[in-house]
């Protein structure tokens, strides 16, 4: 490199730099000379690497809003089109590209990975052309270019910061990039290969970079790219089963009286196997059981990567009605004995003993089913209202009127509308009323809830808005996996006491967002007062009673809730009485701040984590999921299935079949070169033809050589 490439340049460009630094230069008489870009070092440090994605997660990370009931969805998570699918496949997400003078990164890898960004959003030709342990800087290739820029780590914070930076691109892409080497383009498909690497193939990896950022990358290189993050797939999974043990160690010395669980398997090697994890940490556990309200949504999700299997979460509500992890753990299968294993450990942790008094809200997922059956056979068992809808349109297609139908039944707060509304769904499809019915309304519709836990929820969305906040978690290896979730409910909960803490009023913010809505319709109410603190409320033809005393509407919302309903309200206001009074003190402000007085203790990195004399942990071989049984099918098993309407004994239609015709005589069997050898039978075929009706009428199936085809019935 020229001794001179990093000065500072003439009067008419714009230059940062900082003066105590000297700006980075190759100084003569150097021992170690700064290696050309064709030669880079190959591989990260992987721990480097899980570190920077971590704390990258951790950065980008966006608390969860509160949960908004009686709202239609705008979409169903589980039918999205296959369009939407597809462009979500394909996607690769990115930074902005935006660096600025004294921009500071974590580490090196976080300022390499911000300029790989700046090439990938410009198009232009960047390489690096400095490789120090402390200090790195990149440069553009592109013909008489000036930009540069130069981070190395600072005295004082140790971290990385840009010192030198010229941000002026004197050149025009051309479809090269230095940077887009082998391990580079390995790294940017690494979630994608882990996740399919029988999709991403050198040949659709080549397209999409010249697709997505209009830069020419040869096939040789992706061939090599894809190899090599197959070849870091197979490592880092080995490795971190392989410390497994030790993580858990970590976690019981840094936060004392979590629980922890790893089980395995000996295996026919006598290795032992990873099997399923579970973790519940102290402060969690003590907070849920003491400030939280007795409500726990469960679900899974799929672990994406080299090891299949599922992630199962177990989730609280606090008094701003956010979503409140208590517990998660991976298994390789969702079944009956995983799921059972799960609710078992939850049951100890929460001392949720035969479940009476407690809400448990899931999908329909059978195995977990049974698992509360068994385990907590009195607890209030309500069933996802989205998935009932999603399963009503597998068989009754996609329709904006069912979909209203069925969540307005759903939202019905008492039994004489939850029958009206049960009654517009029937004379609007009886089909559709026939299949609701079946699904057992009254696990799943707020009429039949019981009352005192104040909670109205009818879906899972909590889980699901988790399982989205933690998307980038499941592409990592299993145990930063692990860890970037452990992290992620550390910030949430630091963040939240933070905001609770400077919250001034007595209610959360969601009882005010609540309130806003009610007090549209309690503004309209006409109210007449009755003997004993008993009131009527009127808006229409709609009429109620209230009862201050026992805090009870005939509307039930308010005891469902634990929130003032529009009727109560109406009377509050006509009262001149403070509508706070009236809120259940589960969504107070002293309640919210003691949601988040005890957090998650910090842990160390992996270097320090302690050894455990535990045998290393291997890699599962797949697990054969639930379902049909995979393996050699039979001709039977190929058979069509009949469709709906289709009767089970009659066979369907042959298919139409093309029919060879010769173009000389017509006749059917031959073409014209064939025409002479197959002549006589010509002949024939013109005399079946001159029968005409004759024929027909006892011919199951007509030849018309002008089209060409035969419809054959069987």
């Amino acid at each position: 490199m020229d001794s001179n490439e990093l000065e500072p340049p003439s009067s008419d460009v714009v230059v940062h730099h900082q003066p105590s630094e000297s700006v980075p230069q190759a100084e003569e008489g150097e021992g170690n000379p700064i290696p050309e870009p064709d030669i880079e070092p190959d591989d990260e440090d992987p721990l480097e690497r899980d570190q920077f994605e971590i704390e990258k997660a951790c950065t980008e990370f966006r608390d969860e809003p509160s949960i908004i009931h009686d709202e239609y969805p705008d979409s169903d998570s589980d039918e999205d089109d296959e369009g939407a699918r597809e462009r979500k496949r394909d996607n690769i997400s990115r930074g902005d590209g935006n660096l600025y003078y004294h921009q500071t990164f974590f580490n090196s890898i976080g300022f390499k990975e911000a300029v790989l960004d700046h090439a990938l959003k410009t198009g232009c030709n960047i390489a690096q052309c400095r490789y120090d342990k402390d200090k790195v800087a990149f440069k553009c290739d592109g013909d008489g270019c000036i930009w540069r820029i130069y981070c190395s780590i600072t005295k004082k914070c140790r971290k990385w910061r840009v010192n030198v930076f010229k941000d002026v691109h004197t050149c025009n892409p051309n479809g090269d990039c230095e940077m887009l080497k082998v391990p580079v383009i390995a790294r940017l498909f690494l979630n994608k290969i882990r996740e399919e690497p029988e999709y991403f193939l050198p040949k659709k990896i080549e397209q999409t970079i010249k697709e997505k950022w209009k830069i020419t990358v040869s096939r040789p290189q992706c061939q090599a790219a894809r190899r090599k993050a197959l070849s870091w797939i197979e490592r880092e999974y080995d490795e971190q089963f392989a410390r497994l043990q030790d993580y858990a160690a970590e976690i019981r010395e840094s936060n004392p009286e979590s629980t922890v669980a790893v089980e395995t398997v000996t295996n026919d090697a006598g290795q032992e196997e990873f099997n399923r994890f579970y973790v519940c940490f102290h402060a969690i556990k003590k907070t849920w059981i003491e400030s939280c309200r007795p409500l726990i949504g469960v679900d899974g999700t799929f672990i994406k990567g080299k090891v299949k299997g599922q992630l199962l979460v177990a989730l609280g509500r606090d008094a701003n009605n956010r979503i409140y992890p208590i517990a998660w753990g991976c298994v390789q299968v969702e079944n009956i004995d995983n799921w059972v294993w799960f609710v078992q450990k939850l049951k100890f942790d929460l001392g949720l003993m035969d479940g009476d008094g407690y809400i448990i809200v899931s999908d329909r997922q059978k195995g977990l089913i049974r698992a509360v059956e068994l385990e907590l056979p009195k607890a209030e068992h309500r069933m996802c209202v989205r998935h009932i809808y999603g399963n009503l349109k597998k068989n009754h297609g996609k329709d904006k009127e069912m979909k209203m139908y069925v969540w307005d039944l759903a939202w019905s707060y008492n039994e004489s509308a939850y029958e009206a509304n049960l009654t517009r769904l029937y004379n609007y499809n009886v089909a559709v009323w026939r299949d609701v019915v079946k699904s057992k309304p009254r696990t799943w519709c707020r009429a039949f809830y019981k009352q005192g836990n104040f909670c109205e929820d009818v879906e899972n969305n909590s889980t699901e808005s988790f399982n989205n906040s933690i998307v980038k978690a499941r592409d990592k290896p299993f145990v930063p996996m692990l860890e970037t979730i452990r992290r992620l409910a550390m910030v949430r909960i630091a963040t939240r006491a933070a905001e609770s803490h400077e919250h001034k009023g007595r209610c959360t913010p969601y009882v005010s967002k609540f309130l806003a809505k009610e007090f549209e319709k309690a503004s309209e109410m006409t109210i007449r007062r009755s003997t004993n603190d008993m009131y009527e409320a009127t808006r229409g033809l709609d009429t109620h009673r209230i009862s201050l005393t026992e805090r009870t509407c005939t509307c039930q919302k308010w005891q469902i809730c634990g929130i003032p309903c529009e009727h109560v309200y109406g009377v509050l206001l006509d009262k001149k009485l403070e509508v706070e009074d009236y809120v259940c003190h589960w969504f107070r402000t002293p309640m919210w701040k003691k949601n988040y007085t005890d957090g998650i203790f910090p842990q160390r990195g992996p270097a320090y984590w302690p050894s455990t004399e535990h045998p290393n942990v291997h890699v599962p071989p797949p697990p054969p999921q639930p379902g049909r049984k995979k393996g050699k099918e039979s001709k039977k098993d190929k058979k069509r299935k009949k469709g709906k309407y289709e009767s089970p004994t009659k066979k369907a239609p042959k298919q139409m079949k093309r029919v060879m015709h010769c173009r000389v005589c017509g006749a059917a069997g031959h073409n014209s070169r064939f025409h002479r050898k197959k002549k006589s039978s010509a002949q024939t075929f013109e005399g079946v033809l001159s029968a005409g009706p004759a024929i027909q009428g006892t011919q199951g199936s007509q030849v018309e050589p002008s089209q060409g085809v035969v419809m054959s019935q069987g």
